[in-house]
């Protein structure tokens, strides 16, 4: 593959071999095109002022300029047309090119190639610390003993590489990383933050959760997460509650990844219809690159953070932990806050863990209504469809294989429950989601003679209700429940 494709790039790369500096590409765009994968995040290294060069490149090419860290001599130029580039220019470490790559955190993106090759058939790769090598053998392996301790987000970008790449790391690499864990408080929440999300939306995110916790990086990153460990929990419950958390996750990102999610028979016949529905759902991205599939992985992540807070023992002998879907929808805010996540995703994953025990409570009724549906949307917004699918996560985790056995009527009433009301999400939005507005409050307020007030918004609801019900179909029919004061049908 060439080592550069993108056309706009190459502009950009013949107008930085114009100005006569030396200028090398680095880091993960060269480990990106050894391994046949085109890169769109360019590190450009300069010899020399990095800064004016990179404005004088953003104005003759009308990218957005940034300075990323003026002490450093770093800036950042962004394209969104005709390429969506990000490229990065700083200023070389230690006096030539090789100094700078062995400064570097791990050998694989310690290598570099002159830009003023970028066109040869085959460009020469700088490589001083075996990153070709490492990458063949799919090794992850830092480029110098106190790697981590000149920046110690590497600790966990480490794991990033891990999940992302299918990378192993070396042993004396890993012993460095358990050796310097605690330093993982000190890097900004920003750059953890970052670093967390990449680990959360690549594949097998629970295994990767796990790796941080053998590595001892878990408390300092996520220490409500580390407190569930040792958690018992009673029967039909298999695992204690760090247990149950990462098979959660497992099952959420199984049940996630539509329209190709890989579905036993039942899930196959309840769910499959709406394969399509439930990826334009979930595939959107929220935030920076973060898709809301991702964003239910952090949700399974947090569903029973309560549950040691709200832990206890009846006369019995079994546990409870009442309440725990409330305290735990609190903690997810406030560690999604702590990490500086969006208002957004933080609502969302709230939202969903504060509700993850709704559909448990209606899968327990004979039926469920058109008014059950209502109140559990109206309450939930869109984040109903997210909680459906952790309950049928937080499920499987709970029981394990028995549910798909002895359990297996169970299965299939929380498999019909999900049905029901994604048909009514997505199918019937209108008939009992979220009714057509048929008269508002100025409507109430002019046929019944009330002021401005909450009476008038929970007549209002009462509306809502009653067209949920499917006992009002009209602004007629609306209006003349609103002179009789009862929804019609109950005389």
């Amino acid at each position: 593959m060439a080592f550069v494709q993108d056309e706009h790039l190459k502009h950009i790369f013949d107008l930085l071999r114009s100005q006569d500096v030396p200028c090398y590409v680095a880091g993960g765009y060269v480990r990106e095109w050894l391994l046949g994968q085109p890169g769109k995040d360019v590190d450009i290294v300069v010899a020399g002022a990095a800064i004016p060069l990179a404005r004088r490149i953003a104005n003759r090419t009308g990218g957005a300029f940034y300075v990323l860290d003026e002490a450093m001599e770093a800036a950042r130029i962004v394209y969104r047309a005709p390429s969506e580039l990000t490229v990065d220019l700083a200023a070389m470490r230690g006096g030539d090119i090789i100094a700078d790559l062995q400064m570097r955190d791990f050998t694989i993106n310690a290598m570099a190639v002159d830009v003023h090759e970028y066109d040869a058939p085959q460009p020469r790769v700088i490589d001083p610390c075996g990153g070709q090598a490492d990458l063949a053998a799919r090794i992850l392996r830092a480029t110098r003993e106190d790697a981590f301790q000149q920046d110690a987000v590497r600790l966990l970008r480490a794991v990033r590489f891990v999940a992302t790449l299918g990378l192993r790391i070396e042993p004396q690499t890993e012993s460095w990383i358990r050796r310097d864990a605690l330093l993982i408080a000190q890097p900004s929440a920003e750059r953890i933050r970052q670093e967390l999300a990449l680990i959360m939306a690549a594949p097998d995110a629970a295994q990767h959760l796990r790796k941080m916790d053998e590595l001892g990086l878990l408390p300092g990153i996520l220490p409500e997460v580390a407190a569930l460990k040792g958690v018992a929990q009673s029967t039909p419950h298999i695992y204690d509650v760090y247990e149950h958390t990462l098979a959660t996750v497992a099952e959420a990102e199984r049940l996630g990844t539509w329209p190709n999610a890989p579905l036993s028979p039942e899930e196959e016949e309840f769910l499959r219809p709406f394969a399509h529905d439930l990826a334009a759902h979930f595939q959107p991205v929220l935030c920076e690159g973060r898709t809301r599939a991702m964003l239910l992985k952090f949700a399974a992540l947090c569903h029973d953070l309560g549950k040691p807070r709200t832990y206890t023992v009846e006369a019995d002998g079994r546990i409870r932990n009442l309440g725990h879907e409330n305290v735990g929808a609190e903690m997810a805010r406030e560690m999604l806050t702590r990490l500086k996540f969006s208002a957004k995703e933080i609502r969302l994953v709230s939202t969903i863990v504060k509700h993850h025990m709704r559909p448990s409570w209606l899968v327990k009724q004979p039926a469920v209504t058109r008014k059950a549906i209502y109140h559990f949307f109206r309450d939930t917004g869109d984040a109903g469809v997210d909680v459906l699918i952790l309950a049928l996560a937080d499920q499987l985790a709970t029981r394990g294989e028995a549910l798909r056995t002895a359990h297996r009527e169970h299965w299939l009433r929380y498999l019909r429950l999900a049905h029901l009301l994604l048909e009514h999400y997505f199918r019937k939005p209108t008939e009992a989601v979220a009714p057509p507005t048929l008269v508002t409050g100025s409507d109430v307020m002019s046929l019944l003679g009330l002021p401005p007030g909450p009476e008038v918004g929970r007549i209002l609801e009462e509306v809502r209700e009653a067209q949920a019900e499917g006992k009002v179909r009209t602004r007629e029919e609306a209006e003349e429940m609103l002179r009789r004061g009862v929804p019609l049908g109950d005389e």
